[in-house]
C-alpha cells in the first residue's frame, strides 16, 4: 500500500517541477524585457538631453559622447528586440549588464564633469544584473562599476588629488555595498522563490492526491454550485445515474430529476447539519442510491454523496438469511418427520373410499401446504449453503437453443418460447449449472403470468450488446400485466411474492446467482406491456 502511494507521489512531482521551471523562466524574460524598454527610453534621454538643455559646450569630448549615445540607442533597440526573440536566457542576462556598463562607462568619460548620474545608472545596472542573474558571478558587475569609476577619472584628470582620491574611494566603497545588499536580496528572492515553489509542488500534489481519492473512492461525490451546475463528478456516481454525457456544467435536474427534486427539499440554507435523502434510482436497472447533502464555502457549493444503498440491503439480507439458515438447518429435520406424516396421513385419508368431495378439498390444501412449506426449506438452504460458482465462456446463442429445448421437454404443456436472433460470437461467462437454475426460475414466472393474463404459455427473448456499458444483456419478457413501480424494487427481497403458492425466494436467488457470476438481473419496464427480466452479463474477453 505504502509503495503504491509512493508511486503515485512520485510519478505526480514531475510536472509540477516542470511548471515551476517554466514560470521562472517566463519570469525571467518578463523582467528582461522590462529592463530593455526602461534602458532604450534612458539612452534616448541621455543622447538629447544635452541638445535639449543647450549643454553640449559642457561635454568632455562631444564628438565621442555623440557617437556613443548613437550606438547605444542602437545596441538598446537590439537588445530589446533579443528579449522578445526568447533565446538564450542566460547569456542575454550575463551579456546585456555588461554592455550598459561599458557604454555608460564611454558616456561618463565623454560626458559633463559631474559624473555622479552616471554612477547612479551603473550602480543600478549592477543591481539589475543580480537581480537577473541570481548568482554570485553577478558581483563580477560591481566590481566592473567600480573600475570603470577609476579608469574615467584617471583619463579625465591629469591628476588626483587627495581630495578626489577620497571621494573616489567613498564611491567605490558605496557601489561595492550596494552590489553586496543587491547580492543578498537576489539570494533571498531565490531562497523564497524556491521555498513558494515546494510549497505549491506540495500543495498541487496534495491536491492531484485527493482528486485520484476521490475518483476512485467507492462512494458517489458530486459537488454543485448555488444554482446547481455539477462542479465535480467521481467515476462512481458518474456510473451511478447513469453514465450522463459531459455532466460538468450541467444543472442538476438535466442529470438526474429524483436527486435535483430531494436537493430542493433539504433546505441546506443556513445549516450545516448533513441532510439525508431518500433511496433511488437514477436508472431502470441501476443501483439503489442514497443521497446526503453537506453545505460547503459559506453555502456558495453543495456536496452530495451517493451510497449505494443495494449493498446495504444485500448485506442485510445475506445476515439475515445466514441466520434464517442456521435456524432451519438445525431444525429442518424436527419438521420434516412430522411433515412427512402429515402427507401420509393425508394420503391414506385421500385414498379412502368413504372421503367425499369436502374433505378431499382439505385433504389437497394439506398436501398442498406442506409441499410449500418443503420447499421453502429447501429453497433457505441453498441459499445459505450456495457453491461457489464455477464460471466458464459460453457461446450465448448455443446455450440458449440447447436450454429451450430441454425445458420445453420438461413441460406437460405447450409453450411458446420466442428467440430474437443471437449474434454467433456471443460469448458470455457464467456457471452453466446456475445460469439454468436461473432461466429456470424466470422462464416459470414468465410463463405463469403470461397465461394468467392471455391464457396463453408466451416468453420472448432478445440478446444483444447495450450500446452504452458494452455489456452483452439477455432479456426474459412475458405478457403478464407487468410489475408496478412499487413492486419493482420489492420482487428481489427474500419472501416477498404475488402469488399465495409461490415461496417468494425464486427471484431472489436468481439475482443471488448472477450477483455470484459478476452479472445483475434487473427488472426493467416494457412500453407494450408485461415484465422484462434483464440479465447484464461481464464483458467477455476473447483475447
Amino acid at each position: 500500500m505504502i509503495e503504491g502511494i509512493t508511486l503515485i507521489t512520485s510519478g505526480m512531482t514531475l510536472e509540477p517541477l516542470v511548471l515551476d521551471n517554466n514560470k521562472k523562466i517566463d519570469f525571467g524574460w518578463q523582467f528582461l524585457r522590462y529592463y530593455s524598454v526602461i534602458r532604450l527610453l534612458i539612452t534616448l534621454l541621455l543622447l538629447l538631453l544635452p541638445f535639449i538643455a543647450k549643454t553640449e559646450a559642457q561635454l568632455f569630448d562631444n564628438d565621442l559622447y555623440t557617437s556613443a549615445a548613437i550606438s547605444y540607442v542602437i545596441l538598446a533597440s537590439l537588445l530589446l528586440f533579443l528579449s522578445f526573440v526568447e533565446h538564450q536566457l542566460k547569456v542575454q542576462s550575463f551579456v546585456q549588464p555588461l554592455t550598459d556598463i561599458i557604454m555608460l562607462s564611454l558616456l561618463a568619460y565623454s560626458g559633463q564633469e559631474n559624473t555622479a548620474g552616471y554612477l547612479i545608472l551603473m550602480a543600478l545596472v549592477a543591481i539589475f544584473g543580480l537581480l537577473l542573474v541570481r548568482h554570485r558571478l553577478g558581483l563580477i558587475y560591481g566590481l566592473l562599476v567600480c573600475i570603470s569609476i577609476v579608469l574615467v577619472a584617471k583619463y579625465r584628470e591629469e591628476s588626483l588629488t587627495q581630495a578626489d582620491l577620497s571621494a573616489l574611494s567613498l564611491q567605490i566603497a558605496a557601489i561595492l555595498a550596494v552590489t553586496l545588499l543587491g547580492n543578498i536580496l537576489a539570494r533571498r528572492l531565490t531562497h523564497y522563490e524556491d521555498e513558494t515553489a515546494e510549497q505549491r509542488q506540495s500543495i498541487a500534489n496534495m491536491h492531484r492526491l485527493n482528486a485520484q481519492i476521490i475518483e476512485k473512492m467507492n462512494r458517489g461525490v458530486i459537488v454543485v454550485d448555488q444554482n446547481k451546475n455539477i462542479l465535480h463528478i467521481n467515476q462512481t456516481a458518474w456510473y451511478g445515474l447513469g453514465l450522463p454525457e459531459n455532466a460538468i456544467g450541467k444543472p442538476l435536474k438535466a442529470i438526474a430529476d429524483e436527486l435535483d427534486y430531494q436537493f430542493d427539499r433539504s433546505n441546506l440554507k443556513n445549516s450545516n447539519k448533513i441532510k439525508e435523502g431518500l433511496p433511488f434510482r437514477a436508472t431502470n436497472t441501476g443501483p439503489q442510491l442514497l443521497p446526503r447533502f453537506v453545505s460547503l464555502i459559506d453555502e456558495k457549493m453543495t456536496m452530495i454523496t451517493l451510497d449505494n444503498y443495494s449493498e446495504v440491503i444485500k448485506k442485510a439480507q445475506q445476515l439475515k438469511l445466514a441466520s434464517l439458515g442456521q435456524l432451519t438447518a438445525s431444525i429442518a429435520h424436527e419438521i420434516r418427520n412430522p411433515l412427512s406424516a402429515i402427507n401420509q396421513a393425508s394420503q391414506l385419508l385421500s385414498e379412502r373410499d368413504s372421503v367425499n368431495e369436502q374433505e378431499k378439498d382439505l385433504v389437497d390444501i394439506i398436501e398442498r401446504q406442506s409441499k410449500r412449506i418443503n420447499e421453502i426449506i429447501d429453497n433457505i438452504q441453498k441459499v445459505s449453503k450456495r457453491k461457489p460458482a464455477n464460471r466458464q465462456a459460453l457461446l450465448l446463442d448455443r446455450f440458449l437453443a440447447s436450454f429451450i429445448k430441454e425445458y420445453q421437454q420438461g413441460l406437460q404443456f405447450n409453450a411458446e418460447i420466442s428467440l430474437n436472433s443471437v449474434e454467433p460470437d456471443l460469448m458470455v461467462v457464467f456457471d452453466q449449472s446456475q445460469l439454468k437454475q436461473v432461466l429456470n426460475n424466470l422462464f416459470d414466472n414468465a410463463l405463469k403470468y403470461s397465461f394468467i393474463n392471455t391464457n396463453h404459455y408466451r416468453v420472448h427473448l432478445s440478446a444483444g450488446k447495450d450500446p452504452v456499458s458494452e455489456s452483452l444483456f439477455l432479456d426474459i419478457i412475458d405478457e403478464g400485466v407487468g410489475v408496478s413501480i412499487e413492486e419493482k424494487d420489492k420482487i428481489f427481497e427474500p419472501f416477498y411474492t404475488t402469488n399465495h403458492d409461490g415461496t417468494g425466494l425464486g427471484l431472489y436467488i436468481s439475482k443471488e446467482l448472477c450477483e455470484a457470476n459478476h452479472a445483475r438481473l434487473d427488472c426493467i419496464p416494457v412500453a407494450f406491456g408485461g415484465a422484462c427480466f434483464r440479465i447484464s452479463f461481464e464483458s467477455y474477453d476473447q483475447g
